[in-house]
């Protein structure tokens, strides 16, 4: 028995209506789906489904990656591990111009991986940056561009939950969306670091040149942060050879931050406890919206939308490439106003089989969605992270956007390129992986 088009288009627009109304997405994608499947099937088929949903989606052992690397980083982030980080990078590249906005971007793109989200990774992010930034005399909305383009292209580094909830939702492959995302996240990262430099060329008053340090000076620093890289490519060395599943890598990556926390730190129980609740408060959010998003992904596969979806684009006068402009030029209007992880579990159960449909590859896919979103949350006016940043730094939002007009320029012609040469995203996991 399929759902009616009258329930399903109700279905639909409750999810409409509670996002303009500023719902949280995962509370709105239950109660659509939820109203869906109640119109359709009645009362009592729809609370059997519900009283087991959330458990059994809950549950999925793949899951357990989430809360392991969101740990991962809140545990580095209470001690001061991405501070120490943070101190290393400038000491290797504060001497150059812009050296404060390259040792941003590089700390920022490997905190942000395990941050759960661009906006989570922003705000935390920022909170560690501004005070740098002040000490040696950076400007304030210098610091904040940086910060927020950083944020946005760290989820494409692995170990990446966005890539981990993508996997998911496709059944793909984890260690090969990692691979994906690893030299399109390098070219971001070197891009905004010759950006930050070139800035800092026109306005030195701005972006001073940072102390000179000497070659001990940097030893010393890059001992102190050794142990951390060490943790990373256990990590994701782990997951390529297939030693790992990536919740035992999550579980390896968890421990070996905790040890370094509480060798270098000394950090104390009630560290490790706020640690662990960050952590949990994150997850929580989270699992609300995959819980929403498998809820809301069973109403719209019973009622056939997406496949319909597909059809509808199939027989479209506009060739694929037209279509996927199209697909992407929405990305970016979504990602002004709603976070990646969000808009993710909201639209790949939709779009996902237009894009198979169409002979694209999944896993490129994967990488150029990311990476069209996370412009989103830096374009004016809407853009996410700069509202979430501008609390933080108490720089005025206009200022703000205007500070990152020249990374958001950069970013799309990093897309462009991207979706251009998918090789870019390819070779990698095909080297390593073989075909896919």
């Amino acid at each position: 028995m399929l759902i009616s088009d009258y329930a399903a288009a109700i279905g639909l627009a409750t999810l409409v209506v509670m996002l303009l109304a500023g719902t949280p997405v995962g509370i709105a994608m239950i109660t659509a789906g939820l109203v869906g499947l109640l119109l359709g099937f009645g009362a009592d088929i729809t609370l059997d489904y519900l009283s087991t949903t959330f458990y059994r989606e809950a549950a999925s052992y793949a899951l357990a990656a989430i809360p392991l690397f969101v740990l991962m980083g809140t545990l580095g982030s209470s001690s001061q591990i991405w501070a120490r980080l943070f101190e290393f990078v400038y000491r290797v590249v504060g001497r150059f111009r812009g050296g404060l906005g390259m040792a941003i971007v590089a700390a920022g793109g490997m905190f942000g991986a395990v941050s759960g989200s661009s906006t989570a990774g922003a705000a935390a992010l920022g909170k560690i940056v501004v005070r740098e930034a002040e000490r040696y005399g950076y400007e304030r909305k210098f610091t904040l561009a940086c910060t927020a383009a950083s944020a946005a292209f760290a989820v494409m580094i692995p170990p990446s939950i966005s890539f981990i909830v993508y996997a998911l939702l496709t059944q793909t492959s984890v260690a090969r969306l990692f691979l994906a995302g690893m030299v399109p996240g390098i070219l971001s990262a070197l891009a905004f670091m010759v950006l930050a430099y070139l800035l800092a060329l026109r306005n030195p008053d701005d972006m001073p040149r940072g102390k000179r340090f000497s070659a001990r000076e940097q030893l010393k620093a890059g001992v102190e942060t050794l142990p951390v890289f060490g943790v990373v490519l256990l990590v994701l060395g782990g997951i390529y050879t297939g030693i790992f599943t990536p919740t035992e890598a999550g579980a390896v990556g968890a421990v070996g931050i905790g040890i370094i926390a509480a060798i270098y730190s000394r950090q104390q129980l009630s560290g490790v406890l706020d640690a662990a609740r960050e952590a949990a408060e994150t997850t929580a959010m989270i699992f609300f919206i995959i819980v929403g998003a498998f809820i809301f992904s069973r109403f719209l596969s019973i009622n056939r939308i997406p496949q319909d979806i597909a059809s509808w684009v199939g027989e479209l006068p506009l060739n694929r490439y037209a279509v996927l402009a199209l697909i992407l030029v929405i990305y970016l209007v979504m990602g002004t106003f709603m976070d990646q992880l969000a808009i993710q579990v909201l639209t790949i159960p939709i779009i996902f089989p237009v894009i198979v449909a169409m002979g694209f590859d999944a896993y490129w896919f994967a990488v150029v969605f990311v990476k069209t979103v996370e412009i989103g949350l830096i374009t004016p006016p809407l853009g996410l992270n700069i509202y979430v940043l501008s609390s933080v730094t108490k720089v005025p939002v206009v200022d703000a956007f205007r500070r990152i007009t020249p990374f958001v320029v950069v970013d799309i012609l990093l897309l462009a390129v991207l979706a251009a040469v998918p090789a870019i995203s390819l070779w990698l996991p095909n080297l390593a992986l073989g075909q896919g």
